[in-house]
């Protein structure tokens, strides 16, 4: 599949980096009306279309502010992030799945999506058991659940390839217990083809890669090398700046969505 997944899920807690690289300033109390406004300008652009873009991944306060209206419109799916951050263990802080769920489901969204980072390898199995856990009780609502374990890119490279690959074989033993459909949102691997076997597994529909702090470049290189979609945050927004004239703002984004589009056809 070309198309791929938007990221368009900041919080309170990133919404301020976001917009400091788009070199717009905020304060705590219009941070979030002023990212709404930068992804309503993302979405306008031409080839931000059912073409291209598969769905997106929402915050909270874009489903308030009437983004999934504006997505179906266009007939493009809406994810909602669910979690509400990391323990300093990379597992997921305590959050109310179920009223989460209830509110997708409200929200006529698609599915969900729940970010854990792995910080040190001894805490990779228990990230790895919560977030199918919580993904079970996320499909019980009908909702497709991303799962999303990130190796940061920080890592040294032969760090981050023992992760991974310890990462591929957890997959695959909750995997083959899973009775519902997920998709996997993982971070570009060290071994190229490590995780494309994943898509032949019953419980997978699709398994997708996030930026995680790689330029445009890098992702677009690494991606392929890999039969993965791509979910992209800022690797999409890249180059992006707030006192672009319109027609320079589309110019840029629309080759994001070329170029990622491209990388992502296997």
């Amino acid at each position: 599949m070309s198309k791929f997944i938007a990221a368009m899920d900041n919080s309170g807690g990133s919404a301020g980096g976001v917009l400091d690289l788009y070199q717009q300033g905020w304060t705590d109390e219009d941070k979030m009306e002023k990212i709404h406004a930068f992804r309503l300008r993302m979405m306008a652009a031409d080839k931000f279309n059912i073409d291209n873009i598969w769905g997106c991944i929402l915050y909270k306060d874009s489903v308030d502010r009437g983004a999934v209206e504006h997505l179906t419109y266009m007939g493009i799916r809406s994810i909602l992030k669910v979690d509400s951050g990391c323990n300093d263990n990379g597992t997921l802080k305590d959050f109310d799945v179920d009223a989460m769920c209830k509110y997708a489901v409200e929200k006529e969204c698609y599915g969900t999506k729940m970010r854990s980072v792995v910080h040190r390898q001894e805490d990779l199995a228990e990230i790895v058991e919560q977030q199918f856990a919580l993904a079970r009780t996320i499909a019980s609502y009908g909702l497709i659940p991303i799962i999303e374990p990130e190796v940061p890119i920080t890592h040294e490279n032969s760090h981050k390839n023992d992760i991974e690959v310890q990462l591929l074989e957890l997959l695959e033993q909750h995997l083959v217990e899973f009775d519902a459909r997920c998709i996997l949102k993982l971070t570009l691997p060290e071994q190229p083809t490590l995780y494309d076997h994943l898509t032949d597994m019953d419980a997978v529909d699709w398994v997708v890669a996030l930026s995680g702090g790689y330029s445009l470049d890098e992702c677009c290189s690494r991606l392929r090398q890999n039969t993965m979609g791509a979910s992209f945050s800022r690797a999409l927004s890249e180059g992006l700046l707030f006192h672009q004239t319109d027609a320079e703002f589309n110019a840029k984004i629309n080759n994001n969505i070329e170029r990622i589009v491209e990388a992502s056809t296997h």
